[in-house]
């Protein structure tokens, strides 16, 4: 499981790395992109600048504006004499100046002249269109070839576990079908044999096995079919149910001489599957007889208390390590005791499922309290009217 996540780790990181590398010539090309539009408006405004002082100086002048370049005429004293700028101009001391989106140059003429100019500042607006269309389709080339490469990089590193869930699933099928009727046969055969003879230690303990094999067994099953199949909710009295439980979990807990302190109010009922809710008293059951001390007690109380069942059910036992990744799939707290590590993360799902809240205390070697808080079933107008009818 801790392999697996390095794996991601690894994968979104090679994913990151890709995008600052794709990132890097897009900064350049940006830069150079910026700085060719600057050398291109400067050389354009200086051509312009002389073109407009050689007419100056012509006999036939024709000072004709231009579309894309506007200038303005200064005597010595820096005094206006003609403009057509668009923005007016405070700062005179500069060759080249940039006051967005506009780019200036100053020039120098000689004095001589009809207009008596010396000084011509010419403008243009710089154009970031084109490097914003550079920026944009690098920014596009880059999006593109990162998606490729995550998709690349992510199904390569998930495909030994796609791999291994096929296997795991496969195998888990194959084995509950093989499983299933051997297990019926000796289920119906052991009771035949406890009825023809009195029941004995060695039949108690085939019984204890039994059930905790079957319980393994609605576990995997649940596991391979929770995705798959429907589970309906209905009208369900889970003090009955949780009654019954009880006592097939009776002999489990008779074989380390523990015994159930029980207290369950009577006629609580909730909307939920019959077989989800055994789910979660049969794992949290069997995970309390199976870490609890011998010859202790395990407390089941069931209250119903403002359209609230609570059950809690606290055993005296070695208690929970690290209760954060108890509920993880596969997690096995004690690796003595074996198991698939599937039950709590079964709990977990259908509690999240049927929006029943879950609290955990618990203390290392002192045991530990699974409470759960189911809200009660309400009667609907409909429900009303299908029992008149």
């Amino acid at each position: 499981m801790k392999y697996q996540i390095n794996e991601k780790k690894v994968a979104y990181f090679y994913t990151f790395l890709v995008m600052v590398l794709f990132s890097i010539p897009t900064y350049f090309a940006v830069v150079f992109s910026f700085e060719k539009e600057l050398i291109l408006k400067e050389l354009a405004l200086e051509k312009f600048t002389n073109d407009l002082e050689r007419k100056i100086y012509s006999e036939n002048m024709d000072l004709s504006r231009s579309v894309k370049i506007k200038f303005a005429l200064f005597d010595e004293n820096m005094q206006l004499i003609s403009s057509n700028l668009s923005k007016e101009i405070v700062y005179y001391d500069f060759k080249t100046y940039i006051d967005y989106p506009y780019m200036y140059y100053k020039q120098e003429i000689e004095y001589k002249n009809k207009y008596n100019a010396r000084y011509i500042i010419s403008e243009v607006q710089i154009n970031y269109a084109k490097m914003i269309f550079i920026a944009s389709l690098l920014f596009l080339v880059i999006l593109a070839n990162i998606y490729i490469l995550n998709k690349v990089i992510i199904k390569s590193t998930a495909r030994p576990y796609e791999l291994m869930q096929k296997y795991t699933n496969s195998f888990f099928n194959d084995t509950m079908h093989e499983l299933k009727t051997p297990l019926g046969v000796i289920n119906i055969n052991l009771d035949l044999l406890v009825q023809k003879s009195e029941a004995n230690k060695y039949t108690k303990r085939m019984k204890t096995a039994l059930k905790q094999i079957q319980i393994t067994y609605e576990d995997i099953e649940y596991h391979i079919k929770n995705k798959k199949v429907k589970y309906i909710k209905e009208k369900l009295n889970i003090s009955n149910l949780l009654h019954s439980r009880i006592d097939f979990f009776e002999d489990l807990a008779n074989s380390k001489a523990i015994y159930f302190d029980v207290n369950i109010d009577n006629e609580c009922y909730v909307f939920m599957n019959s077989l989800e809710f055994q789910r979660i008293i049969d794992n949290t059951l069997s995970n309390a007889i199976k870490y609890s001390n011998p010859k202790n007690k395990i407390e089941i109380k069931l209250e119903n208390k403002n359209d609230i069942s609570k059950l809690s059910i606290r055993d005296y036992g070695h208690g929970i390590k690290n209760i954060k990744s108890a509920f993880n799939r596969f997690d096995r707290q004690d690796e003595v005791q074996g198991g698939f590590g599937l039950g709590l993360n079964i709990i977990k799902n259908i509690t999240n499922k049927n929006g029943i809240k879950i609290d955990v205390e618990t203390k290392v070697d002192e045991g530990s309290t699974f409470i759960y808080e189911f809200r009660n079933y309400k009667k609907k107008f409909l429900d009303g009217v299908e029992d008149d009818n």
